[in-house]
């Protein structure tokens, strides 16, 4: 019986849901691929895409610090060239990005066990110190 009910969650998709957001400004397309619901302890993956019409001179991914409060980066691919902490959010500085060229980061995350209900925040991208596009994104952690 309790097999049974745990397949039925599982397939209704209320145990995990992965989801994404999209964004597009000033020629920039930002793409958002990560868990919609999660439960505590679970390792997830957000994977962001970027691509520009245009060249951007210096590629930069920032994430509000809100999404990720009480969850553990394990690994990022590829690694940034310079981290910050700037206005709220995780700054990640990468090269040039051509035009109409994809940019793939791929991030593995894990939901530390103090997080009740989850995180909200937005994944912005910038050329340089210039914000391009936008998304916000939110992330419901059960227990």
């Amino acid at each position: 019986m309790v097999f049974g009910a745990v397949m039925v969650l599982g397939v209704s998709g209320l145990l995990g849901r992965e989801a994404e957001w999209r964004a597009e400004a000033n020629g920039v397309r930002l793409e958002v691929h990560t868990s919609e619901i999660i439960r505590n302890g679970e390792f997830f993956e957000m994977r962001v895409t970027v691509e520009s019409d245009k060249p951007l001179t210096e590629l930069v991914i920032g994430v509000d610090e809100a999404l990720w409060t009480d969850m553990t980066v394990n690994t990022m691919i590829p690694a940034a060239t310079d981290e910050a902490s700037a206005d709220g959010e995780f700054r990640f500085t990468f090269a040039e990005l051509l035009a109409n060229t994809p940019f793939l980061l791929k991030v593995d995350l894990q939901v530390n066990p103090d997080i009740v209900a989850g995180n909200d925040g937005a994944v912005t991208v910038y050329d340089g110190e210039e914000p391009m596009a936008t998304t916000d994104i939110s992330i419901t952690v059960l227990p």
